[in-house]
């Protein structure tokens, strides 16, 4: 999981709300609402370097969705809070293969790990078959995050899988200095403001490597 730094709100959005207090999402989502949260959702997407704030596929128009880290069903005051809003894949498949937002639903809990905690990024590792595990075994909130999330569903194990053979195939063409520069490259945003898919999984590679 890829920490998300959440910065400031957008103006547009601020405004919009400072215009229409009491605001609920149901109002917010509203068709004549709609180019306002489409520029929030698209601020979201380039906030996260288009990926999913929990799986870290890249994620684009229509095939995505405004996350409530903390639902909106028990925190309706956060419904519209910017640091509870993250952009989430829609996690589609077969039922085995849902994950992050589609298969969290409503389902929270105080320990669940946040794509915005500081420490997110070294409480998991990453396998050469696809697999992200806790560092600690004894992480039990680690575990649960993974389950909730469904962060080891067969397509994305199958998808991290991919990426570690591609960089360990990579690996054997370069010298160790020139590697090293290759996976610093590769963890950049590009010119178009994006980030490589799994980019936690390429990371835990170099670093492991």
């Amino acid at each position: 999981m890829k920490q998300i730094v959440k910065t400031n709100a957008p103006d547009f959005f601020c405004e919009y709300l400072r215009a229409h207090r009491n605001l609920s999402w149901e109002r917010f989502s509203r068709p004549d609402v709609s180019d306002v949260k489409g520029r929030f959702g698209e601020f979201l997407r380039e906030e996260q370097g288009f990926l999913c704030c929990y799986c870290e596929e890249e994620i684009v128009k229509g095939i995505c969705h405004i996350e409530h880290f903390k639902p909106k069903s028990s925190f309706p005051e956060l419904a519209l809070d910017y640091f509870n809003l993250f952009a989430s894949c829609n996690g589609c498949g077969t039922k085995g293969d849902l994950t992050c937002g589609m298969k969290k639903r409503n389902i929270y809990f105080p320990t669940l790990i946040s794509p915005s905690d500081p420490t997110c990024e070294t409480r998991f590792l990453y396998t050469a078959d696809g697999q992200i595990l806790p560092v600690d075994e004894n992480d039990e909130n680690a575990w649960q995050t993974i389950a909730l999330l469904g962060l080891n569903a067969p397509k994305l194990r199958r998808r991290r899988e991919m990426v570690w053979q591609e960089i360990e195939n990579l690996r054997t063409l370069f010298s160790p200095d020139d590697f090293s520069h290759y996976i610093e490259i590769r963890l950049q945003k590009s010119a178009k403001g994006r980030f490589c898919e799994f980019w936690t999984t390429v990371r835990y590679f170099g670093e492991e490597r």
